[in-house]
Order: structure tokens, then sequence, then C-alpha cells
């Protein structure tokens, strides 16, 4: 389906809505989702964000605060399936 058809039948189905608790849930849901969205661009970032953030992680290395890739690879796919469910 396209994102405009259903952007529109979201919106249609909203309007009928009369359930203020519901409404409100939907509201934090979708402003959590264009909060996250937004702040989680990694271009967003200035240059000297991202040279502040690669000089932590530097420090980080240096001071012996890594892990392995397996243990990596597993952090993400929990972080993936977390996410979905949030």
């Amino acid at each position: 389906m396209k994102t405009n058809i259903v952007k529109n039948t979201i919106h249609e189905l909203i309007d009928r809505i009369e359930d203020e608790e519901l409404l409100e849930i939907y509201m934090r849901l979708l402003q959590k989702e264009v909060s996250h969205t937004e702040s989680s661009d990694f271009f967003q970032n200035t240059e000297q964000q991202l040279i502040n953030r690669a000089k932590a992680s530097i420090e980080s290395i240096e001071k012996g605060r890594t892990i392995n890739i397996s243990d990596f690879k597993t952090e993400i796919e929990n972080w993936k399936k977390n996410r979905s469910t949030q």
C-alpha cells in the first residue's frame, strides 16, 4: 500500500475515534516514533559532535571498555527485538 493511502486511512480512522484515552495513547506512540526518528539520524550531527563521539570511542578503547564481535551482534539483535515491541 502506498504511503499516502496509509496516512489517509489512518487519518480517517482517527477522526472516527471518540475515546480520549485511546487517542492519547496513539498520540504518545506516534510522538515517540517521530522523536526517535528525528533524534536517531546520524547525519544530523555537527562536525564537532562527530569529533567528540570519535574521541569518546577512542578513550573507551584505551580504557578497555570493549566487547567481542559475537557479544556485540547479540546486543544488536536484542536491541532490534526490544525496539520493535516498544
